[in-house]
């Protein structure tokens, strides 16, 4: 019978040299860019729920502008991300 022995270490060494880091300071999320996608999560959110009420003009008005408000947060994070280069 013979034993198998791993050096985990050095197998997880190569692993590491593989496979750098791949989030660096210039692609880590900073908190402007956090506030802003759960603004827009919410605002899509919030449409939802005005869309699952019974249907009346109120609630699809208020469904409809937080529609929008979502849609023209999401255009202004695309229009930054391609003006900064990140795009």
């Amino acid at each position: 019978m013979t034993n198998v022995v791993l050096s985990l270490p050095a197998r997880k060494a190569r692993y590491i040299a593989a496979f750098p880091a791949t989030i660096t300071p210039k692609t880590q999320p900073n908190q402007a860019n956090i506030e802003r996608q759960q603004a827009i999560e919410n605002a899509l959110s919030a449409a939802l729920y005005f869309i699952r009420l019974p249907h009346t003009e109120s609630g699809l008005k208020a469904a409809t502008g937080r529609a929008i408000r979502a849609a023209s947060m999401l255009k202004q994070a695309c229009a930054e991300s391609t003006t900064s280069g990140r795009a």
